[in-house]
């Protein structure tokens, strides 16, 4: 389990802490769900004096927008919380607009594969007004907080004058591929889909061997163990911070305001999908380990560098130059800004393990204390 910087005096370690977002408009949800409050009362009815009990959509009185009309959608709890292409993940309110298999190219269809997330509405860069929970505080979304200079949706989809913006269509690997994600062996290998059960019910494999049918030894790893986690179905599927998103299984990784510029933790905020196994940037994964799902890739989502192999949990880190991540890199919204690492490595010295917090050297028996 990774280590915790330990907030003890404010002078410390989390004087800069984590509630600096980057970029102009921060996912206002990101690392936790949307609360029932959102999606059970909104959007507000359309027609104001419109009956939620009426059923007949020709009836003048039925409501085309009515409270809690989204709340048993599989992934709502999810919904734009952080930074991805949300309209292709089954169980979203705009998913089937965005049938599998449809030209991204088409203006009617482009934006399906943008990232976006929803921000405050004193954003001051470029936001959208929302209708899905229209009347709440979760009200607006942007485009340009999630990778992109351009919103290829508004006055887009659906308007036969319309006129492309400067970047659109979307197309951020200029590959042709008009994808989030570039195209080939490093696609999103469930891009638009959610994951087959069997992933999740039959894998990862047991580790060590055996020791499933052996109650004298224990598993680190075995079939099934994330089956129940409540977004596994959708985990890897499309470019997105998923390690930062609860009920997934590397979530407790990433406590919310950990210091995300740490070596152990910069990771948390990047975004990735599983890809195949012949990808030239792929990780492998230990999540569904002995299934075809074993390999994912950061470099495929944005170009974005891969800071987290032989970097987290590593008494001698070897980061690649464009680490630690941030919104910098490639306008991808994170929740922190990383000018450089903070925190610092356990080392080690003539008196035992010392760990260092913003400069100040501490025995891990008087951290121990402390926590």
């Amino acid at each position: 389990m990774a280590g915790r910087v330990i907030c003890f005096l404010a002078t410390l370690a989390c004087a800069s802490a984590n509630m600096h977002s980057s970029g102009s408009c921060p996912c206002v949800h990101a690392g936790a769900h949307l609360t029932p409050a959102v999606y059970d009362n909104y959007p507000v009815k359309d027609p104001a004096d419109c009956d939620t009990a009426i059923t007949d959509d020709k009836n003048a009185k039925y409501c085309k927008k009515k409270p809690g009309m989204y709340k048993a959608m599989a992934a709502i709890k999810l919904y734009g919380t952080t930074c991805a292409a949300w309209d292709q993940i089954p169980g979203t309110p705009w998913y089937s607009y965005c049938p599998a298999g449809s030209n991204w190219a088409h203006m009617d269809f482009n934006w399906c594969q943008q990232p976006w997330c929803y921000v405050d509405k004193t954003c001051t860069g470029e936001k959208v007004a929302s209708s899905v929970f229209k009347g709440s505080d979760t009200a607006y979304y942007s485009y340009t907080a999630c990778g992109h200079t351009a919103d290829c949706y508004t006055d887009i989809a659906w308007n036969k004058s319309y006129a492309w913006p400067t970047g659109c269509p979307y197309d951020p690997h200029a590959d042709k591929g008009y994808a989030v994600h570039e195209k080939g062996n490093c696609a999103c290998g469930y891009q638009g889909k959610e994951l087959d059960p069997t992933l999740y019910t039959n894998y990862p494999n047991e580790d060590p061997t055996g020791c499933v049918a052996n109650a004298s030894v224990t598993c680190t790893k075995n079939p099934g163990m994330y089956k129940t986690m409540a977004s596994i179905k959708f985990y890897g599927t499309t470019c997105a911070a998923w390690d930062q998103m609860p009920g997934t299984p590397w979530y407790s990784y990433c406590p919310a305001n950990s210091d995300w510029c740490h070596y152990d933790y910069n990771w948390c905020q990047q975004p990735w999908c599983y890809v195949d196994k012949a990808c030239t940037s792929k990780v492998a994964t230990s999540v569904f380990k002995g299934s075809t799902v074993a390999f994912y890739s950061y470099d495929t989502c944005l170009d974005t560098p891969d800071c987290y192999s032989k970097i987290a949990w590593n008494a001698t880190p070897s980061p690649p130059a464009a680490c630690p991540f941030d919104y910098s890199d490639n306008k991808w919204q994170t929740s922190k800004t990383c000018a450089t690492w903070t925190g610092a490595k356990v080392q080690t010295s003539s008196q035992g393990r010392v760990a260092t917090f913003a400069g100040v050297s501490f025995t891990l028996a008087f951290v121990a204390y402390l926590m």
